[in-house]
C-alpha cells in the first residue's frame, strides 16, 4: 500500500487539515479538466488521464487554453507537458484561485514540443496552459499535464468540510 495524502482531523474544531503533498505526486492526474475547444473525442480530460495514447487537440486557432482545478490551493514546483507534434512554439502556465483571474508563473517562447519541464513558484487550484503560437498549422495537442507541489507547504483546504456532533 502507498498512502500519498491523508486528512488529519481536529476533533474539538472538527475541520481537516490536509498533510503535506510530497514533490514526487502528479497532482493534476483524475482531477476535472476545462478547456477553450476540442477536436472530436480529444477531450481536455486527456491531458490528466495518466493514459499518454490519450490527447487533447484544440481547434486550430493560436488562442487556446485547458486547465486542471487540482481541488486544492497547492504551493507549485513543477508542471511537465509532453506534447504531441502539434504544439506550441510559445505558451505560459498560469495559476489561478478561481479560474477567472490568471496569474503567470512561466513564459515560454521558443518551445521545440515533446516534452517540457517548467520550473514554476507559485501557488494556486487551477493551473492553466494558455497557449498563444501554434507551431504547426493544426491545433494545439497535448498528452499529459503533470503538476507538482514544491513539496514545501500544506494544501489549503477550498471548501473545508465541517464536522457535526451526533
Amino acid at each position: 500500500y502507498s498512502l500519498w495524502e491523508f486528512e488529519v482531523w481536529d476533533l474539538a474544531g472538527g475541520t481537516p487539515s490536509p498533510s503535506p503533498t510530497p514533490a514526487g505526486f502528479n497532482l493534476a492526474l483524475g482531477k476535472a479538466a476545462t478547456a477553450s475547444s476540442f477536436v472530436g473525442g480529444s477531450v481536455a480530460g486527456n491531458t490528466v488521464d495518466g493514459d499518454s495514447g490519450a490527447r487533447w487537440e484544440s481547434e486550430w486557432t493560436d488562442d487556446e487554453w485547458v486547465y486542471v482545478d487540482l481541488g486544492l490551493t497547492y504551493s507549485l514546483g513543477r508542471v511537465k507537458l509532453t506534447w504531441e507534434t502539434a504544439h506550441a512554439s510559445a505558451y505560459k502556465v498560469q495559476v489561478s484561485a478561481n479560474a477567472s483571474s490568471w496569474t503567470d508563473l512561466a513564459n515560454i517562447t521558443n518551445s521545440d514540443g515533446g516534452v517540457d519541464i517548467n520550473w514554476v513558484t507559485g501557488s494556486g487550484r487551477y493551473v492553466r496552459i494558455l497557449c498563444i503560437t501554434r507551431a504547426t498549422g493544426y491545433g494545439y495537442s497535448i498528452y499529459e499535464m503533470e503538476v507538482y507541489s514544491d513539496g514545501s507547504a500544506t494544501p489549503s483546504p477550498s471548501p473545508s468540510p465541517v464536522a457535526t456532533p451526533t
